[in-house]
C-alpha cells in the first residue's frame, strides 16, 4: 500500500532499454516519413504521401510506448532533435539541401539542449 508518506516504489511500465529502442523507432519512423513526404511533391504522388503519413503516424505510435518507460520531456526532446538533426543531415545528403553555417549552430544548439535536459 502506498501513503503519501511512502514514495511509489514500483518500477516503470518497461525496461530503460526497451523505452531507448521504442524511442529510436519513432526518430528512425519519423525521419523516413518526412523523407517520403518530401519524394511525394507536395502529395502529388499520392502513394509516397500516403506511405509517408503512416510511417509519421507509425513515429507517433512509436513515441507514446517510448513514453511508458521514460520521462516525457526527454523522449520528446530527443525525438524532436534527433529528428531534426537526421533529417537536415539526410536533406543534404540526398537533396543536396544546403546547411549554412548558422544552420550547423542551430542544429549545435539542439544537440546541446537535449543533453542538458538528460543531465540536469
Amino acid at each position: 500500500m502506498i501513503t503519501p508518506l511512502m514514495p511509489n516504489l514500483m518500477p516503470s511500465l518497461m525496461p530503460q532499454t526497451l523505452a531507448i529502442a521504442w524511442l529510436a523507432l519513432a526518430v528512425v519512423l519519423e525521419v523516413c516519413g518526412s523523407c517520403l513526404l518530401k519524394l511525394s511533391d507536395g502529395m502529388r504522388r499520392r502513394l509516397l504521401g500516403l506511405a509517408g503519413i503512416i510511417l509519421v503516424m507509425g513515429a507517433f505510435a512509436a513515441l507514446a510506448q517510448a513514453i511508458r518507460g521514460m520521462d516525457l520531456s526527454v523522449a520528446y526532446a530527443v525525438w524532436g532533435g534527433a529528428g531534426l538533426v537526421i533529417t537536415a543531415i539526410v536533406g543534404a545528403l540526398a537533396f543536396g539541401q544546403r546547411i549554412r553555417l548558422s544552420g550547423w549552430a542551430g542544429i549545435g544548439l539542439v544537440i546541446l539542449g537535449v543533453v542538458a535536459l538528460k543531465l540536469l
